[in-house]
């Protein structure tokens, strides 16, 4: 018996860079843009590791990490590929007939993955109201600072190390959840998407 999703995980609001979780816990999700670690040099790559570990023991709130692996699809791709090739030089259209010729190939014996790194922060409030908080209340400003607070600590950590982060806006936040733990259900009731 399947269980819904907004039992386990009540989604209340999903509003600019963060989301209502139950009644008063706050979420924000940052996706991180990973160095190359693979193409560094043994050293480097010690660097790293070391910078890393120094940066998680010097935090002072939780934070989640997540990888998510998604298979890429080149459909689309190679769909606007084939769109512009009318307006390549004519000497070069063989060569992205190749070019096409060769990424299909490659997908039909691989399986393409995309590999993305998330950073979820949670900020919990006391909230004893029945309704959810709305944007300009006190209790959803005061996330908002300490959410935004906890996000530059994160830049300023992993800047050295070459790790930017990008704060999700609204609709990627809601796609993001929905991916995660949607997994084929319909939406979940009680989301409030038009949030301003």
């Amino acid at each position: 018996m399947a269980v819904g999703i907004n039992r386990i995980f009540p989604i209340r609001a999903v509003g600019p860079g963060m989301c209502l979780i139950g009644r008063d816990r706050f979420t924000a999700v940052i996706e991180a843009v990973p160095v190359n670690f693979a193409l560094r040099s043994p050293r480097d790559q010690e660097r790293l590791v070391q910078g890393y570990a120094a940066f998680l023991n010097g935090l002072s709130f939780p934070v989640e990490l997540l990888v998510r692996s998604d298979f890429l699809r080149v459909d689309d791709y190679l769909g606007a590929l084939k769109a512009n090739e009318e307006h390549l030089e004519p000497h070069l259209r063989p060569s992205l007939g190749d070019y096409i010729e060769f990424v299909q190939e490659t997908v039909s014996i691989n399986n393409l993955l995309r590999r993305r790194f998330f950073l979820i922060l949670s900020w919990q409030g006391v909230d004893t109201r029945s309704r959810p908080r709305q944007r300009g209340e006190v209790l959803w400003d005061e996330a908002e600072l300490e959410l935004s607070r906890r996000k530059e600590m994160l830049a300023q950590g992993l800047r050295p190390l070459g790790i930017r982060i990008k704060t999700l806006n609204a609709e990627e936040i809601f796609r993001f959840l929905y991916a995660s733990l949607g997994a084929g259900e319909p939406l979940p009731a009680g989301v409030n998407w038009a949030w301003d």
